[in-house]
């Protein structure tokens, strides 16, 4: 409980010291662009459906992990492409940073000894998630990470899945997983594809929601700001994760949120949950959302 509360303290002082002096201390990380899955929402890949990328040494990482730690880095988030396709370099930055998120398809287990927060990318109930992910991936998430107190459920919420999202839920707390969050599905900058979400069609959802918040408190870990985020989907000119946030591809380019993103039309987890440390106003939420300390 002291630990607990001593990190909870050193992410207030970090965040303190960001809004006097400007100094970042949250990055996000492509690890790899390369990905054992091809999602038909993943706008990682969009428009480069070939993309595949020489892996780097891990001694290349080493370099850059010091070096964003030197800079005052110490709140990482891992993604791709597939970062579990990068145990090692996970492995390196447990060794590194103090806060460490990884957002992963679920199908390649990621070591027991890595003990960070999962974000594990489920988006409905078998039938509905493999022909999204692809066959046979909801069957492996459940055999990888059943009863993994690491895990929390991400959904990326379309307008064909968002009814599936109370059974997820039910899934979660019969498989032990620690709660569920979401995603609205996000498309790349100047795609108007048949996924994309208008102003109407996000309507029902938001109300979905809504209703999914009032009957699951503690396992549905959006909290009523983060909902209403999503309802008002344009984050263009004011976005924590946007404007202060180290954002870094594997080619170590930076850009202002993940991949191609169109921020006109965001449904962004990590945008929601804006300050790390501002969901002291959300109890609930935060102990579940919270990195493992």
């Amino acid at each position: 409980m002291l630990k607990k509360i001593h990190s909870l303290l050193y992410l207030f002082w970090l965040e303190l010291k960001r809004t006097i002096f400007k100094v970042k201390y949250v990055a996000e990380v492509d690890v790899t662009d390369n990905c054992n899955l091809r999602c038909t929402h993943c706008y990682h890949f969009h428009g480069r459906d070939d993309l595949e990328t020489k892996e780097l040494p891990l001694s290349e990482w080493k370099k850059r992990f010091i070096n964003l730690h030197k800079a005052g880095i110490r709140f990482i988030l891992l993604v791709g492409g597939e970062p579990a396709l990068r145990c090692d370099v996970l492995m390196l930055a447990d060794k590194i940073f103090p806060f460490i998120y990884v957002i992963t398809n679920g199908t390649i287990k990621i070591p027991n000894e890595f003990n960070h927060r999962l974000f594990v990318s489920l988006d409905g109930m078998q039938k509905i998630n493999d022909s999204i992910r692809g066959d046979g991936v909801f069957l492996k998430v459940m055999e990888n990470y059943s009863g993994d107190k690491r895990v929390i459920i991400n959904a990326t919420i379309t307008k064909d899945n968002y009814q599936e999202l109370e059974d997820l839920i039910k899934i979660a707390k019969e498989r032990g997983f620690r709660g569920v969050a979401c995603n609205i599905y996000t498309p790349s900058i100047g795609y108007r594809g048949p996924m994309f979400i208008t102003e109407e069609e996000r309507k029902p959802i938001i109300n979905e929601l809504k209703r999914i918040k009032s009957l699951y408190p503690t396992y549905f870990l959006l909290s009523k700001a983060m909902i209403k985020w999503y309802e008002y989907p344009d984050h263009r000119n004011s976005c924590y994760w946007g404007d202060t946030v180290l954002h870094l591809d594997v080619s170590w380019n930076t850009r202002r949120c993940f991949a191609n993103a169109d921020c006109s039309n965001c449904g962004c987890l990590a945008g929601s949950l804006q300050n790390p440390v501002g969901l002291i106003k959300s109890p609930l939420e935060m102990r579940k959302l919270a990195p493992i300390i």
